[in-house]
């Protein structure tokens, strides 16, 4: 606890000295006053060119500046534009302003108890780091941070886990304020390609070339604080070739880093998601008024409303095709590794799945229903859980049986997902059966097999991925099975799934409303298998850390909902009847089970 209070106290000591610094270089050759800095001094071309400039993060990876200058603000702000700034230029002020910046409200803080801790009223949103300082110079928080680390993770409230992540915005703003998180110069001569910011490499230089490094640091600063852009850019240039003269065995290829810069100025997850969403709006269109108006019956392309309605699908998957590539050129590897880049994969593996189905069906269903799951998938990578920076691989993630096990594996969840809306469909048009309504009823026989062909497609990915898996594991860690958490609910899915699929070998259970239930409630086991494992649960492939975390009372609610339509719809299928003859025609009865050849 000592060390903790002197690491604190110097963390304060060193802040004052920085806003003392910052003041007097504020006012160095000029009268700056405190005037607030101009909004977004850097303009277009030279925001281009800066942003260019390599920085190391503190995990060693080699990235613009511009990506650095993105995360940054959205972990400080929560805003990816922060009251209109550019990212970049917001960064670039708060290092050459730190004097304003501390005094500003930047700070996100969420949570109403610790607002009300911080004496601030339920309608703030933001605070400023000068407020966190006491009267004494002392951290405010650090009693609540130091009585929260003690407490064990399973026994935190939520308000601590929020202190906590509150924290954490806190020191980061605290070391960019300092020019800590600025690692932009090579210390030459360094066996590990070591990068460190202006003041501790000045240290580890020769009287010369400390001179040089500050030469090209301070027009940086200078012309940033003076809306100068041709001493800004001279400070880039000089930085450019002190990076290329003592840096160049780490710096990134020009193919990956201009794809890392597109994939920053475009932001193709995050707009692709509205597009997904009008794409499913008019395709279920199309699906309804198939089944109204034509009985059912597939559509031709020249159709207009369905062609308008795969237009957008395909521009949506196109584009998001795009951005996942961008990202695997950017990052050097397949975007695997962690939670944010496993959902964008899973969500592309929906709209795959979507067009691939949707090629033999054409009626809409199949299509509208992927671009609403792989909408819904990428809006959920965007919550603040999922970090979407581009990370180092852990050393057991560096094998080529990440592309093969991750790919396979968890593109059978898209199949699967795909699965469990096919079912709920099948299960709301269940709500309209009736005597006379042949078109709904061929319908439902359709996306039964339908339904049917898209499990087999994920158990199948799914048993393989699996098979796979016990592959690397015996690489990885000698044994090819352990009953690791991840390895036993990937068996329970295979298991649960063969369960449902061979139902249609029943013949009480060979009915549509059976396998659309069993793919509409089979999905839990899959959402277990990829979320509960990895957040619920403790073993070698959890991002849990020692304790496991309480289950959200949404996941509860959702149950709820999804067992009330099963059991609805349930009534409706047992109680009501389509009232076909015995007299009725091959086209109208129900499709025969595929039988598998002996």
């Amino acid at each position: 606890m000592k060390f903790v209070r002197k690491v604190l106290l110097a963390a304060v000591a060193t802040l004052v000295l920085v806003c003392l610094w910052g003041l007097a270089a504020a006012q160095e050759d000029h009268d700056h006053s405190h005037a607030p800095p101009a909004r977004n001094p850097l303009g277009e071309l030279a925001r281009k060119e800066t942003g260019a400039l390599i920085v190391q993060d503190f995990q060693g990876r080699m990235k613009p500046l511009d990506t650095l200058a993105r995360e940054m603000v959205v972990k400080i702000t929560k805003r990816p534009n922060f009251a209109g700034w550019e990212p970049l230029d917001l960064y670039l002020s708060w290092l050459a302003n730190p004097q304003h910046w501390f005094e500003q409200p930047l700070l996100y803080v969420r949570h109403p108890d610790l607002k009300q801790q911080l004496g601030v009223s339920a309608s703030t949103t933001h605070v400023s780091a000068a407020s966190l300082i006491d009267a004494d110079g002392q951290y405010a928080l650090s009693a609540l941070v130091e009585e929260t680390l003690r407490t064990p993770d399973k026994n935190r409230s939520k308000m601590q886990r929020r202190l906590l992540s509150f924290d954490e915005r806190f020191n980061l703003f605290y070391m960019t304020l300092q020019g800590r998180t600025l690692r932009l110069y090579p210390i030459p001569g360094d066996e590990n390609n070591t990068w460190t910011d202006i003041r501790n490499v000045t240290e580890r230089l020769s009287a010369e070339q400390a001179d040089r490094f500050q030469a090209a640091f301070r027009p940086i600063l200078t012309g940033v604080r003076d809306l100068n852009r041709e001493e800004l850019l001279s400070g880039v240039r000089a930085t450019a070739a002190i990076q290329a003269e003592f840096g160049s065995e780490v710096l990134p290829g020009q193919t990956a880093l201009r794809s890392e810069l597109l994939l920053n100025s475009t932001s193709p997850f995050r707009r692709v998601i509205f597009p997904y969403m009008i794409g499913f709006l008019v395709l279920m269109i199309a699906f309804a008024w198939t089944l109204v108006r034509r009985g059912g019956a597939p559509y031709f392309w020249r159709h207009p409303l369905y062609l308008v309605g795969s237009l957008i699908f395909w521009g949506s998957l196109l584009i998001h095709l795009a951005g996942f590539v961008l990202r695997w050129v950017a990052s050097g590897r397949a975007p695997l590794s962690n939670g944010y880049e496993s959902l964008v994969f899973i969500s592309l593996c929906v709209a795959l799945a979507g067009l691939i189905f949707e090629s033999k069906d054409r009626r809409g269903s199949a299509a509208g229903l992927a671009s609403l799951l792989a909408g819904t998938v990428l809006g959920i990578s965007m919550m603040s859980a999922f970090d979407p920076a581009i990370g180092p691989l852990v050393p057991v993630l560096a094998s080529y049986w990440l592309n093969i096990h991750v790919t396979v594996i968890t593109s059978s969840y898209g199949f699967f997902g795909l699965g469990a809306l096919l079912g709920g469909l099948i299960l709301v048009l269940h709500f309209f059966k009736g005597p006379g309504r042949s078109a709904l009823r061929q319908t439902v026989l359709k996306l039964d097999r339908l339904l049917f062909n898209v499990l087999v497609t994920g158990i199948a990915l799914l048993s393989v991925g699996t098979l796979l898996g016990g592959v690397w594991a015996n690489e990885s860690w000698g044994r090819y099975w352990g009953w690791d958490p991840k390895e036993t609910w990937s068996l329970v899915s295979i298991l649960i799934y063969a369960a449902v699929l061979h139902f249609r070998w029943i013949p009480a259970l060979n009915r549509p409303w059976v396998l659309a239930s069993g793919s509409f409630l089979s999905i839990a086991s899959i959402i277990m298998t990829y979320f509960g494992v990895n957040y619920f649960l403790v073993g070698l492939h959890s991002y849990a850390q020692g304790e496991a975390a309480r289950v959200p009372t949404w996941v509860w609610l959702g149950s709820a909902v999804m067992l009330l339509l099963v059991l609805a719809s349930g009534w409706f299928d047992r109680h009501r009847s389509w009232g076909v003859s015995p007299e009725q025609t091959p086209q109208e009865a129900p499709e025969p089970p595929e039988r598998v050849p002996a």
